[in-house]
């Protein structure tokens, strides 16, 4: 099987987040010629390939972000220009689950010392009805990878993400004769105020938390004094914090009230002295651990020993002109097929 025809292929076939239906129709019937037995839920699929007690996931997703503006090259084609393959999803993450594919083929040709489950999962870029979901019916994992575009450096650690509005509260008036309390101003302070936030403990991988208000929403009308300002906050988490204590050290500095958005996407690391990241590094000479700040679908794999590894590079995901490289892909393959055979040695 060719890596780089099978990330064409899966390119060529449009998949925007809750429409991955024509990619799970491809890979059931690729995974059957395989002469593996696939199993269908939903818009997952999942293999289970191998015998033997201890049991590898690998994970990757097969939705995209839309396509969005400003490409020069066709989006949907997977043409091959100076050895890069361009298209939505080329890079995140279809070039990382074909080379996963690929991968577990090529190592279960001469048969495999333990069990590899397989799961091309849906809607990971809006956290709805993939591996959440799959993951509750799939055999417990003793560990997992999860494919996303790394440069094959293998992350083990990955940023959570905390979001909260911080509501300031004033008193409306007209503009033209003054008073009241104006809850732009009090939001105001409170944005400089989170800028002195300060963390104390550091992740050894991952750092400090960081914090960024992204949003601001306050007044009606450009002749009242508004009484109600509100901020989102985006907060990056470490393992070292939990979230309450990070809503507690917002709460401390900010005058405006506080209350979570969303906290269930948290952070998550595995120790690198494990097995599983032990065989990602010997697959990968050179490699060194890192902290990912991006969120993936690692976060519904807490308690899981995983790492987070793939070809290609992050900072090309949801771009206009998105590629991956024809030799990263290559090397991907070999990648994984490396690594799931030291995992097993």
């Amino acid at each position: 099987m060719n890596v780089v025809e099978l990330t064409r292929d899966l390119v060529r076939l449009s998949s925007e987040s809750g429409r991955e239906d024509q990619v799970v129709d491809y890979l059931e019937a690729l995974f059957t010629r395989f002469g593996w037995k696939p199993a269908r839920s939903g818009r997952n699929l999942h293999v289970v390939v191998g015998e033997g007690e201890k049991l590898l996931l690998l994970n990757s997703h097969t939705d995209t972000v839309p396509v969005g503006e400003g490409w020069t090259k066709p989006p949907l084609e997977g043409s091959i220009e100076d050895g890069k393959l361009y298209g939505r999803g080329s890079n995140d993450a279809k070039g990382c689950l074909a080379s996963m594919i690929v991968g577990l083929k090529n190592a279960s040709t001469g048969g495999l010392s333990g069990r590899v489950c397989l799961a091309a999962t849906c809607e990971e870029e809006t956290s709805g009805q993939g591996l959440e979901v799959l993951i509750k019916s799939l055999p417990k994992p003793d560990a997992a990878v999860v494919g996303e575009p790394t440069g094959l450096q293998p992350a083990v650690a990955q940023k959570g993400l905390l979001l909260l509005h911080v509501t300031a509260k004033g008193r409306s008036a007209h503009a033209a004769w003054g008073g009241g309390v104006n809850a732009v101003e009090s939001a105001a302070r409170d944005v400089l105020a989170l800028g002195g936030l300060r963390f104390e403990r550091s992740h050894p991988a991952l750092g400090v938390p960081s914090v960024a208000v992204t949003q601001i929403q306050g007044g009606t009308r450009h002749n009242v004094i508004p009484d109600r300002c509100t901020l989102t906050l985006d907060i990056r988490t470490t393992p070292s914090y939990a979230p309450h204590e990070l809503v507690e050290l917002v709460k401390a500095r900010v005058g405006g009230d506080v209350t979570i958005r969303s906290q269930r996407l948290e952070a998550v690391d595995t120790d690198p002295s494990h097995a599983v990241v032990q065989a990602a590094l010997a697959a990968n000479p050179g490699a060194r651990p890192f902290g990912s700040p991006t969120v993936s679908d690692w976060v519904f794999l807490k308690g899981v020993p995983t790492v987070k590894v793939g070809p290609g590079d992050s900072r090309r995901s949801h771009t206009p002109d998105e590629y991956v490289g024809v030799e990263e892909l290559e090397k991907g393959a070999k990648f994984y097929e490396d690594m799931i055979g030291r995992y097993f040695a």
